[in-house]
This record gives C-alpha cells, sequence and structure tokens, in this order.
C-alpha cells in the first residue's frame, strides 16, 4: 500500500454508486431466496452464503440486520404497489378495482408466506405503511377531484385502510379462518361501503393521478 493511502477497513470495498446499489440489490435478492428456502428466521449467515460473500460485505451494503430487514420490506411495499397499479388497469368497474387491488396484498402474503412472515412488523412499521398510504392517498385524492367532493378526507382514508386491511391480511396469514377469496370478499364488502357512500361508483376508471394529487407532508420514518 502506498504512503498516505487511507486503510479501508474489511468487507468495505470501494467502488461507485452504482456499484454499491448492485450489492445491495444482489443481497436483497439473497435474502429472499434465504427466506424462501429456510423460512420466516432471516440470518444474515444465510444471506451471506446464499449471495456467495463474507458476512463483512453485507456490512458493506448494510450496517445491520435491521437496516437490510427494512430494506426488503421497502423494496417488497414497492412491487405490491405496482402490481396494484397493473391489476387494476385490468379492471374496468370500480367495485372490481377495489377487490383486486385487496387481493394483491392477500396473494402476496398467500404466495410468499416465509417473507411476509419475516416482513409483517416492517410493513406495518411507520416509513414502510407511510410509503403505502402516500399512495393510496393520491389515489384517493384524485378519486375525490373526480367526483366533486372534498379531497381533505384521501389522508385519513388512507392511513384507516392501509392500517384495517393489513391487520386483517397478516392475522389471516396465521389462523387461515378461510380462504383468501372469501377474505378478499369481506374486505372489499367492508371497504366499498365507505366509497360507495361517496360516491365511488360514478367513477370514471382508471382514477389517473397527477402531481396536484400526492401529499407533499413528510413523515417520520
Amino acid at each position: 500500500m502506498a504512503p498516505g493511502t487511507p486503510r479501508r477497513g474489511r468487507g468495505r470495498p470501494p467502488g461507485s454508486h452504482v456499484q454499491r446499489d448492485l450489492r445491495r440489490d444482489e443481497l436483497l435478492d439473497a435474502a429472499e431466496r434465504s427466506l424462501r428456502k429456510g423460512g420466516p428466521d432471516l440470518s444474515l449467515v444465510d444471506v451471506a452464503r446464499e449471495a456467495g460473500l463474507t458476512r463483512p460485505a453485507i456490512y458493506a451494503a448494510f450496517p445491520d440486520k435491521d437496516s437490510l430487514v427494512l430494506a426488503l420490506a421497502q423494496r417488497q411495499a414497492h412491487r405490491i404497489i405496482a402490481e396494484i397499479g397493473v391489476v387494476v388497469r385490468s379492471v374496468g368497474d370500480p367495485r372490481g378495482q377495489t377487490r383486486a387491488a385487496v387481493d394483491c396484498l392477500c396473494r402476496w402474503v398467500d404466495e410468499e408466506p416465509s417473507i411476509s412472515a419475516a416482513l409483517t412488523s416492517r410493513i406495518r412499521s411507520t416509513s414502510v405503511s407511510e410509503e403505502l398510504a402516500r399512495w393510496l392517498e393520491s389515489v384517493l385524492t384524485a378519486g375525490f377531484r373526480q367526483l366533486g367532493a372534498d379531497g381533505a378526507a384521501a389522508g385519513p382514508w388512507a392511513r384507516a385502510l392501509v392500517g384495517a386491511v393489513s391487520a386483517a391480511v397478516f392475522w389471516w396469514a396465521t389462523d387461515r379462518a378461510m380462504s383468501r377469496a372469501e377474505l378478499v370478499d369481506h374486505l372489499t364488502a367492508l371497504i366499498w361501503s365507505g366509497f360507495a357512500g361517496a360516491g365511488g361508483a360514478a367513477l370514471t376508471m382508471p382514477i389517473e393521478t397527477g402531481p396536484d394529487d400526492r401529499p407533499d407532508r413528510g413523515y417520520a420514518g
């Protein structure tokens, strides 16, 4: 090592932001594979083995296990939001869109039991649930605007819906007291009773959101 060259810690190789982002993605991929194979108890040793890396290499991308789990929860939330956006566009009526959106979360829990079990507390944590709620708030704001209604209701509605639906779905994941279709039907009926009362049946689909519909308030992570 040349004189004056700063010494770097083990497992923290230098590189561009792009390289670090790629390493983070590789580790998140490995974490998902590890959870699918071994169940919901995430181990950094297993993640490192799955990624073909050493544990110190994980710390170059994530300072601790909690930060990796949080990043994994955020990734899953983004995927759920993206899937809802695609699915609801294939359904023409508002009630059908509501059902399709609810089923996206139920299907994720059903098809990814280990990943969803590992991330339940994080998905329901302030930062991740608030991210979901802010997205839903923008959709509701656009819907209320289309109906000529007060868009101020979108904020509390979004957070009430995210909280209630996620609580019911994660309860169902462990209880399995009914089929997924029955759960989706019950939650859709509950949600739609509120939407219909606000004139939701008259909405023109799909609901297009714009800059004015996006909440610009900050939130605590």
